[in-house]
């Protein structure tokens, strides 16, 4: 039984990676492209502030806190499933490049760009929540 409810947990896991990946990889302004069919809406205040405060809200008043909280969420997962019995440091190398592969991705895709911002919570997101696991293994050892 415990078997069958950690395979469904790693199916969960994998599914809302690919669900973030396509979020991630979509070419433009997601909420635009949802709301009005178009990838490039103006979320000018005064023009649409409907627009302007989901578009707000989705990004946190550009501070990227959504990524910061993707890519935690990303990492603390991948140890929580697959990378639970192997090597931590193995584990790590990989979240921390993958953050930045994804990120740097965006110099390719339509409608999107590069942020340096968005980078810094990436591997910020990563690295708090390899540290909290770090520090979990330590205090239970």
């Amino acid at each position: 039984m415990k078997n069958i409810i950690l395979k469904n947990i790693n199916y969960l896991y994998l599914f809302s990676v690919f669900v973030m990946l396509i979020f991630y990889f979509f070419p433009g302004d997601i909420v635009s492209y949802f709301m009005y069919g178009n990838l490039n809406v103006n979320h000018n205040m005064k023009e649409n502030p409907l627009a302007h405060t989901v578009h707000l809200f989705i990004n946190t008043g550009g501070y990227s806190i959504n990524h910061f909280l993707t890519f935690a969420y990303v990492t603390a997962g991948g140890f929580l499933t697959y990378f639970r019995d192997k090597n931590f440091y193995k584990g790590a190398i990989f979240f921390i490049f993958f953050s930045i592969l994804l990120e740097l991705i965006h110099f390719i895709t339509p409608n999107r760009t590069f942020e340096l911002n968005d980078l810094i919570a990436n591997l910020t997101g990563v690295v708090c929540v390899l540290f909290l696991f770090k520090l979990k293994k330590k205090l239970t050892s």
